[in-house]
């Protein structure tokens, strides 16, 4: 398991339409909840709350600190203004360390096929989270997949290929496609081959330009 991540908050006293003068001030109100415990209504300041929400995602295990006390938490859910995207209101899902949980975590692929690419094939990430079960205390960030086997178009990757984690149980079927091979298309060999020319384009008319100045 990561290490946890920490956050101070501090417990809130305003509520409702009244938490619109928190965010004002630059503080972003939450709550923390949980089984046989009764939720908290807290604050965290923005500039803190920013990097541990972009770290921690929804799988990364948060020290919560509220004063004296300290919590154990998972980011549950994260409310945003629907047009501009800034965050409204945090939960934080408080965990016990001796109880077992479930949650998605990151799939994330390592290895390179490069014989796949040279063939004209490309990588298909079809599966981008897992359903986990775990104590907290085990709980990985991510779960790596090695896709350096691939080799050729119509390989596959499928669940029974995930690598055993000590305390971890996958919750999804042994069979589940998680990453494919198919032919580069055409669409994406015009864009390949327009991200390569784009910088020469552009040297070309700077030097136009350099010698129009002259």
């Amino acid at each position: 398991m990561a290490n946890p991540i920490v956050l101070e908050a501090t417990k809130r006293e305003l509520t409702g339409k009244q938490v619109k003068q928190l965010r004002a001030e630059g503080l972003i109100p939450g709550v923390l909840y949980g089984p046989t415990f009764d939720p908290i209504p807290l604050q965290v300041n923005w500039l803190e709350l920013r990097p541990v929400l972009r770290e921690a995602g929804s799988s990364h295990l948060i020290q919560l600190n509220l004063g004296d006390e300290r919590h154990n938490a998972l980011v549950r859910l994260v409310q945003r203004n629907p047009l501009r995207g800034d965050v409204l209101h945090v939960d934080f899902y408080r965990v016990r360390m001796d109880v077992a949980i479930r949650t998605e975590v990151p799939l994330v692929l390592v290895g390179s096929a490069e014989a796949l690419e040279e063939a004209g094939g490309v990588v298909n990430h079809e599966v981008i989270s897992i359903m986990v079960e775990c104590l907290p205390g085990d709980l990985p960030a991510h779960v790596e997949l090695d896709i350096s086997g691939l080799k050729e178009v119509g390989d596959v990757i499928l669940a029974t290929a995930l690598p055993e984690l000590p305390g971890v149980t996958y919750l999804v079927d042994s069979g589940e496609l998680l990453v494919s091979t198919s032919y580069l298309t055409a669409a994406e060999e015009e864009e390949t081959m327009g991200e390569v020319s784009a910088e020469p384009e552009l040297i070309r008319r700077r030097e136009e330009d350099e010698d129009e100045g002259k």
